[in-house]
């Protein structure tokens, strides 16, 4: 079965929100779904194209002084309809890559103080996260409360905090047993 690029459904999406240049979506990315969706420019402009060769987007250029063109892409009925389809499926399952795990699955071959340090860093990483979430929290409501989008972003944002916070008590348990360990 062909992979199919998610990276489309993510741009359609967001789309929905009205017409943005890709500098646009990547700057919404970056404090919305970008805790849980990671999208580069790399990925963000080919797929545009795509989708405007698919005739899903349109695009419209305009002319700025002084800096280059600003192309701006909407979504068509088109785009809507597949968006739609796409998210009447059910999500696939996905298996994670994570290298810290993998580390500490292979951890008997280096000092404790090694993996304790490991999980210091994510333990760090994951409390910086929290604060951010909080930012983006007050930020959701501060600029959408009348929103009908609001209750869903808050459902994808409860979810990343809850899984934030279970990495923060995973982290003092692990750095707990690592430390029983020397």
């Amino acid at each position: 079965m062909a992979r199919v690029n998610q990276s489309q459904f993510a741009l359609l999406g967001l789309l929905s929100f009205g017409p943005m240049s890709g500098y646009d979506l990547k700057q919404l990315i970056g404090w919305s779904v970008g805790h849980f969706w990671r999208e580069g420019y790399g990925q963000i402009y080919p797929t545009l194209q795509q989708l405007e060769k698919q005739r899903l987007v349109t695009k419209k250029t305009q002319r700025q002084k002084g800096k280059p063109d600003r192309n701006v892409y909407s979504l068509t009925l088109a785009g809507r309809e597949r968006l739609q389809q796409w998210l009447s499926k059910p999500a696939n399952p996905e298996i994670p890559r994570n290298e810290l795990l993998l580390k500490l699955f292979f951890g008997q071959w280096v000092p404790a103080a090694m993996s304790r340090s490991q999980v210091e860093d994510h333990r760090q990483l994951w409390k910086q996260q929290l604060i951010e979430y909080a930012a983006v929290r007050k930020r959701l409501f501060e600029e959408n409360e009348k929103d009908a989008g609001l209750p869903f972003w808050e459902i994808t944002l409860s979810y990343g905090e809850h899984i934030t916070k279970a990495q923060l008590a995973w982290s003092e348990e692990a750095l707990k047993k690592l430390k029983d360990r020397e």
